[in-house]
């Protein structure tokens, strides 16, 4: 049995690496487990990007997470700048403002939310007609019927480089990364729990679960988090109308739950499309099919951008990915009932990356500390789902 630690972390995603560093950060001993070596193409995480926006269609909490959130993304990326200088992978930048449109129905719920949420809390924003959003953004095709919503604070996070920055400074202040570990239970114990793994037994007095799509299997109350397969695809696309400066990030409503998201042609890779809603059911223990290996996989994209991103050309690359899918797509943030000590973050629905910096504060602060910080507002996460 290893006992060296006051804090173990089981998952080192987006959550959990951000928690791991914050309670580092505050001298606790810190234990990081994952079945990977983050980052990895295992979870959420990969794919280079996340959308980062501050107006939300989900309620205040959100929006106060999300202007957390921002402000210390900002902090991380002046406080690791020497340290990223150190590390060729790590070069660059965290976050880039190169704007969020929201695109959807006239009058519809997705455009009228985020509208709210806007003027209730000073959000920077620009509402457009269609015929404004195609003066705008010529590449970006809104149809009449549509309306636009733009946040021009808003923009792109790079978020594998943002995970390697917090392993590092996790590890610089103290915390050790057990990588390629599956644990198998998480059990209670004489003064904490026992995260129990294939190599060994490791024991703490405060344990974090965050382990993405499969952290039901760890915590039976968060069965409800499913994992979902998810396709996204990089195209062919001229520069001139979808490079960065010519298109912002956007995200697009086209009625219902029918969403897709994407980028601008950030490094000449191409412009990169995924749709948020759908998917496929994903199973424990077997991999991923790799993109392609169903028809949708491109001819969904391929429909979004026939009517949304006419000038887009042939798909140069593509991957799959996990969701961590939560009922009504709300995280599940706190702690498991009757067992003190026991955190958990789950249910990020593919929008939770933008908050891993506020989220991994608060929880980096209660498992330091043994106690709820006021920065999160905890009931309405637990009771989510």
């Amino acid at each position: 049995m290893h006992s060296d630690y006051d804090v173990i972390v089981v998952g080192a995603g987006s959550f959990g690496m951000s928690a791991g560093y914050y309670a580092a950060r505050e001298g606790v001993r810190v234990l990081l487990i994952d079945a990977g070596d983050p980052p990895h193409t295992l979870g959420s995480h990969h794919g280079t990007t996340r959308i980062f926006r501050s107006a939300y269609t989900m309620g205040a909490a959100y929006v106060r997470l999300a202007l957390q959130a921002k402000r210390l993304w900002i902090e991380l990326e002046r406080e690791s700048a020497s340290l990223r200088e150190e590390h060729a992978a790590l070069k660059g930048p965290l976050f880039e403002r190169t704007g969020v449109v929201s695109i959807g129905p006239i009058g519809s719920r997705f455009i009228r939310t985020k509208l709210e949420s806007c003027v209730s809390f000073g959000i920077g924003h620009r509402r457009l007609s269609a015929a404004e959003a195609r003066e705008q953004w010529p590449g970006l095709f809104t149809p009449d019927s549509m309306e636009a919503l733009y946040e021009p604070d808003a923009g792109i996070l790079y978020s594998e480089r943002i995970l390697g920055t917090y392993r590092e400074l996790a590890l610089r202040h103290g915390a050790r990364l057990l990588i390629n570990t599956e644990v198998l239970s998480i059990d209670d114990g004489m003064d904490g729990y026992i995260v129990r793994t294939r190599s060994g037994d490791y024991a703490a007095k405060r344990v974090l679960a965050s382990t993405g799509a499969w952290i039901g299997r760890l915590l039976p109350e968060l069965r409800s988090v499913s994992p979902v397969r998810k396709a996204v695809g990089w195209f062919e696309a001229p520069r001139s109308l979808y490079g960065v400066g010519q298109l912002p990030a956007f995200i697009i409503n086209n009625g219902g739950d029918e969403e897709y998201f994407g980028f601008p042609d950030l490094d000449g890779e191409g412009l990169k499309i995924g749709r948020h809603d759908g998917g496929r059911a994903a199973v424990y223990g077997e991999p991923l099919p790799a993109f392609g290996t169903y028809a949708e996989d491109e001819s969904e994209l391929r429909y979004a951008l026939d009517r949304f991103l006419p000038g887009a050309g042939v798909l140069r690359s593509g991957q799959v990915c996990l969701y961590e899918q939560s009922p009504g797509e709300r995280f599940r943030i706190g702690e498991a009932a009757g067992r003190p000590g026991l955190w958990y973050a789950g249910g990020g629905s593919g929008h939770g990356f933008k908050f891993a910096s506020a989220i991994g504060q608060a929880l980096g602060a209660a498992l330091a500390f043994g106690e709820a910080s006021p920065e999160l507002d905890w009931q309405v996460f637990a009771e989510s789902g």
